[in-house]
């Protein structure tokens, strides 16, 4: 009996860990495209807090439309960087490689992922661009209590 009490215990203290880090994003693995995550992530938080953000109609409006237009940029992008390591796959299967082709595709792949860094900073300042001085402070206060990753 003590054991199925402790191991309730120990359950209930896992999914209320797991329930407070994901208020806001917290948590989850990091993954290759982490700093896409973050940027998603600030955007979902804001638009959660938009009441204690004191956030209007207009800028959740745009925090919405960023976070969509980001979205899909980010899965065309991530696309296109598939579709050039499948031509690189394929250049390097062949019984002669051709160096100068597979350079030139792997410079593609890479200004492709430049690309993809350089759209996630612009829509993470535009992001910021949205918020008020006193909405910024608020939200530093409320990363502080919730451990928002925003």
């Amino acid at each position: 009996m003590k054991k199925v009490l402790c191991a309730a215990l120990v359950a209930m203290m896992v999914c209320a860990a797991t329930v407070e880090a994901g208020s806001c994003g917290k948590g989850g693995g990091k993954g290759k495209d982490d700093w896409a995550s973050k940027v998603m992530m600030k955007a979902h938080c804001l638009v959660m807090h938009q009441e204690e953000l004191k956030l209007s109609d207009d800028q959740v409006a745009k925090i919405k439309d960023l976070k969509y237009n980001t979205k899909k940029a980010l899965i065309s992008k991530k696309a296109e960087i598939e579709l050039v390591m499948v031509d690189i796959k394929r250049a390097t299967w062949q019984d002669e490689i051709d160096v100068a082709a597979v350079n030139a595709l792997i410079d593609k792949k890479y200004a492709l992922k430049n690309e993809k860094a350089k759209m996630l900073v612009a829509a993470q300042a535009q992001l910021q661009s949205i918020l008020t001085a006193e909405q910024k402070q608020e939200l530093k206060q409320l990363k502080k209590q919730i451990k928002c990753k925003a």
